[in-house]
């Protein structure tokens, strides 16, 4: 059983880094040794040294049980960090610089040999979001070849979003870990209901639904199919 997974969604602000950070959580409970990375970052902030720091990175760091204010730690585990709030082609080449689907791959297959137990990374924007002007997170993901969660919202239309983005991972022939479903704002149709329907079309993907605030998450380890320590 693979020790690396890849958490997707099907847009922006879906859930990708609570679900990222609520594995890792998950992981190090039962004893797992976990490193959770977001290798590429947008719409970072600046410290008055010009450091940029990626907000979604400090929160799977502390997940990991780091010091989410550490330097060395960020720069390690957030590789590429772009100040604009865009899609990552375009908030690099507005910093004078290009993204290499090559170096994101190299980077992942680095940690996974030098970690000690599970390598869980964090994708950027949805399925589609190109990364370069010729690629998007879905090429990567093919490279690197390692299952995927997908993460979608709650909110109205996310059916065809969902639909549409399951389809493009079969299609690429991506292993799909399971699908989790995050609670949005307003949730015009039950999630259980989502979660039937969605079943329907694919029997055969894990699913997880976010409970409400205050209620215990569901073992998305074990709902996926990850192979402990424990």
């Amino acid at each position: 059983m693979s020790r690396t997974l890849l958490i997707t969604g099907t847009g922006t602000e879906v859930g990708k880094t609570f679900v990222t950070a609520e594995l890792a959580y998950q992981l190090r409970s039962r004893g797992d040794e976990v490193l959770a990375t977001k290798p590429v970052s947008s719409g970072c902030q600046a410290d008055q040294q010009g450091r940029l720091w990626s907000p979604d990175g400090r929160v799977l760091i502390e997940a990991c049980g780091l010091d989410p204010d550490d330097w060395d730690t960020h720069q390690r585990l957030c590789l590429e960090r772009f100040e604009e709030p865009m899609s990552p082609h375009m908030a690099a080449a507005r910093s004078g610089r290009i993204l290499s689907l090559s170096l994101l791959k190299g980077y992942c297959e680095g940690l996974e040999t030098e970690a000690g137990g599970f390598v869980v990374a964090e994708g950027v924007g949805g399925i589609m979001t190109p990364l370069t002007d010729s690629t998007t997170f879905l090429d990567w993901a093919s490279e690197l070849a390692w299952p995927v969660v997908l993460v979608a919202g709650t909110y109205l239309g996310t059916i065809s979003h969902t639909l549409t983005a399951l389809r493009c991972l079969h299609g690429a022939g991506i292993h799909l870990a399971g699908l989790v479903l995050d609670r949005s704002s307003e949730e015009p149709v039950p999630p259980e209901e989502l979660r039937r329907t969605l079943q329907f079309f694919h029997p055969h993907v894990p699913m997880a639904i976010v409970p409400p605030e205050g209620e215990a998450m569901p073992d998305l380890v074990s709902t996926f199919g990850v192979e402990t320590d424990a």
